[in-house]
């Protein structure tokens, strides 16, 4: 089943998938800063307390080690959103003052020694989350140095709080931006198309009986080669039609010209009694009906010399020489009806071209055919082949009347007849002559001027490679 396709949706996809992509991206990158942001500003607010106590505690512990006073513990550790809880550990980690419960952890080696280093980690109290700092310290009492560490714990409701908040102000406004975007877009695109959309109920109001230019004013210039590509095409299917209706209204009428004869001669016959009256209708009928069948045969030929009909033909390798040869021996009979010595003067050497046997068949009898129509009783046809400038080279000569040089450029329009015509054909042949020549890509080349005895036709075809 064939998926229908919209332009529309597929330029506002290409446009809205890389977007969101962008957005996401960004959302991303924003999420992680604030994020790394908020958490670096609650540890070093923590790390704060706990230097604060610190300090606190080397005070009250200048003689002897005792624990902070309540009253700062609660000053200090008081938070409307939090719990907060301290220890007092010594160098071994042991707990001495405080709430057991807020562990410790020791940092590495390398983490001490980096001077901005913080040891903060992650920890739960009572099944609560907190966020824990521990800061070494070091206390003299009584000449003795030692080493305590102070751990300060934090319920994490306010960083959370915080950062919902963050995620909520970033995905709000990229969102607005998303929707704003797509808006946008949509709008873009439909505007951007409306051409194509205008382009299209013009090409809809069209027939083969209106072919009429599409207007180029006012559209893209990309729609603007689009529509010149499309008036082209029209002007030479107009063109195409045009020359079918001329073709049916001219073969109508070389059709009917022999049929009316053909009926006044019967008309005739019927309305008299007399035998030898009747025999000349007869011999009359005779004549039309094979005109008739002349006309019938030439139209066939011309319709297969169509470029449609042509474009199914194939070429083969096929020697001119002894082909011109059966051809002209085909002709034979036609010419000796009007005394006309038709016969070959040309090379003898195998000279090969790709061509279509059947519609070279059709070339070379016409050319003949033609050449017997305009050629006196007792006349001389004389075919030839041979190579010149690279090009193998046919040549149809007769001693007829001549063309004249201003209607030389006609007689390859269908159904044209010179004026010095008085015989029976329909004016088709050379036109068939032209379509085949073009189809083998040869060129025609004409020598006759009416002062002149004779006509000569070149034909040159490209000499098969070998």
């Amino acid at each position: 089943m064939k998926k229908d396709l919209s332009t529309k949706k597929l330029i506002f996809q290409w446009i809205l998938i890389p977007m969101v992509v962008i957005i996401l991206i960004d959302s991303s990158f924003l999420f992680y800063q604030g994020d790394k942001l908020r958490q670096e500003t609650f540890d070093k607010d923590l790390a704060d307390t706990a230097k604060t106590l610190a300090v606190i505690f080397k005070k009250s512990s200048a003689k002897e080690i005792r624990d902070i006073d309540r009253n700062t513990i609660s000053l200090l550790l008081s938070e409307p959103h939090d719990e907060m809880f301290y220890s007092i550990r010594d160098n071994k980690g042991q707990f001495i003052f405080g709430n057991p419960k807020v562990a410790y952890q020791e940092a590495g080696s390398e983490d001490r020694a980096d001077k901005d280093f913080l040891n903060v980690f992650f920890d739960e109290i009572d099944g609560k989350s907190v966020r824990v700092v521990s800061i070494p310290i070091e206390h003299a009492i009584q000449n003795k140095t030692a080493t305590f560490h102070i751990q300060v714990a934090e319920t994490r409701n306010q960083r959370q709080e915080i950062q919902r908040q963050i995620i909520f102000w970033i995905v709000i406004p990229q969102l607005i931006l998303l929707i704003s975007a797509m808006i946008l877009v949509r709008f873009a695109v439909t505007k951007g198309l409306s051409p194509i959309l205008f382009l299209n109920e013009k090409i809809s109001s069209l027939s083969y009986k209106n072919l009429t230019p599409i207007d180029v004013q006012g559209v893209p210039k990309e729609v603007d080669r689009l529509v010149g590509s499309l008036n082209k095409l029209m002007q030479e299917l107009n063109l195409s039609v045009q020359s079918q209706n001329r073709f049916v209204s001219d073969a109508a009428h070389q059709l009917r010209t022999p049929l009316a004869g053909i009926l006044a001669q019967i008309e005739l016959a019927l309305d008299t009694k007399d035998a030898a009256e009747i025999q000349k209708r007869l011999e009359n009928i005779n004549e039309s009906s094979k005109r008739l069948i002349h006309i019938i045969n030439q139209l066939l030929s011309l319709s297969k010399s169509q470029s449609d009909a042509l474009h199914h033909a194939e070429l083969q390798p096929l020697d001119l020489v002894p082909f011109t040869k059966k051809v002209t021996s085909i002709m034979l009979p036609a010419a000796d009806l009007k005394h006309i010595d038709l016969g070959y003067e040309g090379s003898e050497a195998a000279l090969y071209i790709m061509a279509d046997e059947a519609r070279l068949y059709d070339l070379i009898h016409n050319l003949i055919d033609n050449a017997i129509k305009y050629t006196a009783d007792y006349g001389k046809i004389t075919l030839a082949v041979e190579l010149k400038d690279n090009k193998v080279r046919l040549t149809v000569e007769d001693n007829g009347v001549g063309i004249p040089k201003e209607n030389q450029t006609m007689i390859y329009e269908r159904f044209y007849r010179g004026d010095n015509v008085n015989n029976a054909g329909a004016g088709v042949g050379l036109s068939i002559v032209k379509d085949i020549a073009d189809f083998h890509q040869a060129t025609i080349e004409i020598d006759s001027r009416n002062n002149k005895e004779g006509t000569r036709f070149y034909i040159d075809f490209d000499l098969m490679k070998s």
